[in-house]
């Protein structure tokens, strides 16, 4: 069951992103805009689709590229950019790309004999892995939100090019933080 869980979450996230693209598309008052928008991100659907079921992934990034520029094309030029489902959006898409080497890596491990100590360590694994991704997400959401949230109320008056730069450094060492986290726990036991 974990394998096919496995590889079923990203391409349960590219689904989200592609119906989610879709919702968006529909809110496009030019008709022939839209239409070739629509085109885009269904040629997207296709290449990826093709990708999966012949399994080429020099494809991925090509339909997942196309996706990603119906959305941003659709909400740079007629939509307006809302920041936090852009947010969101890009999230998502960051899972999948994670989401999908966690399959690649851990699904085919499942799919030997092992015993019950391997398998209760590959199980651990994953879970850490996941937990970190979770986190991640949520963190790349909340945080900025929560800076932007700051600023507005006036809490953090400097709200300039250095402050962004520093509040990005601070997330990307969070992340580096979580990533490292279990290779430092491997050295001290």
């Amino acid at each position: 069951m974990i394998p096919a869980l496995l590889r079923a979450a990203p391409i349960a996230a590219v689904g989200m992103l592609v119906i989610w693209t879709a919702a968006d598309l529909f809110a496009v008052s030019d008709g022939r805009s839209a239409s070739l928008l629509f085109e885009l991100l269904v040629a997207g659907a296709i290449v990826l689709v093709v990708a999966g079921v012949l399994r080429r992934t020099w494809l991925r990034p090509i339909g997942l590229t196309m996706v990603v520029a119906a959305y941003l094309l659709a909400h740079a030029l007629f939509l307006g950019v809302q920041v936090l489902p852009a947010l969101a959006f890009l999230v998502i898409l960051i899972g999948h790309v994670e989401l999908r080497i966690l399959a690649e890596r851990f699904a085919r491990l499942y799919e030997v004999a092992l015993t019950p100590q391997e398998r209760s360590r590959i199980r651990r694994a994953l879970g850490r892995a996941a937990l970190r991704l979770c986190i991640a997400a949520v963190l790349a959401v909340v945080v900025p939100v929560i800076a932007a949230n700051l600023a507005v109320a006036g809490v953090v008056t400097v709200t300039t090019i250095p402050s962004a730069i520093l509040l990005a450094g601070a997330l990307i060492f969070v992340i580096v933080l979580l990533a490292i986290l279990p290779s430092l726990r491997q050295r001290t036991a």
